[in-house]
């Protein structure tokens, strides 16, 4: 299956670019320790000053500079790793709390699971951004800019981090629990079940060779939807780990991500959005809707891998199916030409 991978131009784009992207981000940190360089204010030969910043694209490229003078592009850069890292992380956490106990409880505890199932089901209606704005708001917004923050960075971010697994595990749960359904119903599990086999052997020899791949699918599924979250709490001012004062370069008080994480550029710039510098905001939209296309290009390789692989097993049965057919044909024509001799 790695073969046909390489061979898929959808699944090596979208999985070479996330790839490239935060390799680039964690060299540059470890080469430049994350120094963010500042633009200049542009004066003549006699000192009169022509320009200052933001400058848009055009003027600085590739990206320009934000309100306070830094190069969007190594901002971006920079908050690369800690967008797709976070994202990675919560999404995997996620996965495996969902797996392990959407697995348990479908072989198990079906009885509890149905119990639970339609609190759980629940969350597919209820917003996800809504809920971690109402459990994230006052540590992360309202508490620091008010009297600055009462608690510590690291405390902000795993807070935050536990407040955006618990709401995703209910569905991811669910969704696990369908996929072991959809598979023990298939008629050689039921011959398995009647041949004696244990839970556990059923789980290892039988379901996991069907669902690890359904379970990948899942998991960077998972990882668009985080984006796609932090993206929105981004708006809603909720910046990751919190956000730090300062002034910009018109002397106003502007709130600036710790991390120069996207969803927290995005918040703390969209006012810009529809003004003469929409490309402070415009940059990091940009690059959260390029990162979840190389996600999905990455979904939609696999899944056409999948299926190629799933319809070469089956013409590979028809064979198999075929050349016993011929097989037992030839045995039954020797057996009755014998016959017929005697």
């Amino acid at each position: 299956m790695m073969i046909l991978l390489l061979k898929n131009k959808r699944f090596m784009l979208g999985s070479s670019f996330i790839l490239i992207l935060i390799t680039s981000s964690l060299l540059y940190s470890i080469i430049q320790n994350n120094v963010i360089p500042k633009a200049e204010i542009k004066a003549d030969v006699n000192g009169d000053i022509v320009a200052r910043p933001p400058y848009s694209p055009w003027d600085y490229p590739p990206f320009g500079t934000d309100q306070i003078s830094q190069d969007l592009f190594f901002v971006i850069l920079i908050g690369a790793k800690y967008t797709i890292g976070i994202a990675l992380v919560i999404a995997l956490i996620r996965f495996l709390l969902s797996s392990l106990l959407g697995i348990f409880m479908q072989l198990y505890c079906r009885p509890l699971l149905q119990k639970v199932k339609p609190f759980f089901e629940g969350f597919y209606y209820f917003p996800a951004s809504i809920l971690a704005y109402l459990c994230l708001s006052w540590v992360l917004m309202k508490d620091g800019f008010i009297d600055g923050f009462t608690t510590t960075f690291t405390e902000r971010v795993l807070f935050e981090m536990v407040v955006l697994i618990l709401i995703g595990v209910p569905i991811v749960l669910i969704n696990v629990s369908k996929e072991v359904s959809l598979i023990q119903n298939k008629e050689f599990i039921e011959s398995v079940k009647v041949l004696g086999g244990s839970r556990l052997h059923l789980l290892r020899v039988h379901l996991m060779p069907y669902l690890r791949p359904q379970l990948f699918l899942l998991f960077v599924r998972e990882v668009i939807q985080v984006l796609l979250l932090l993206a929105h709490l981004g708006i809603l001012n909720i910046l990751f780990g919190g956000a730090l004062r300062t002034t910009d370069m018109f002397d106003k008080a502007v709130f600036v991500s710790f991390s120069s994480e996207w969803s927290g550029l995005i918040g703390s710039n969209f006012r810009f959005l529809f003004t003469d510098y929409y490309w402070i905001p415009l940059v990091p939209i940009v690059c959260f809707t390029i990162a979840i296309l190389a996600f999905k290009l990455t979904i939609e390789g696999f899944e056409a891998v999948l299926e190629t692989r799933q319809i070469q097993s089956a013409k590979g049965m028809e064979v198999h199916k075929e050349k016993r057919r011929k097989e037992v044909g030839n045995t039954v024509r020797i057996e009755k030409d014998s016959f017929d001799y005697l």
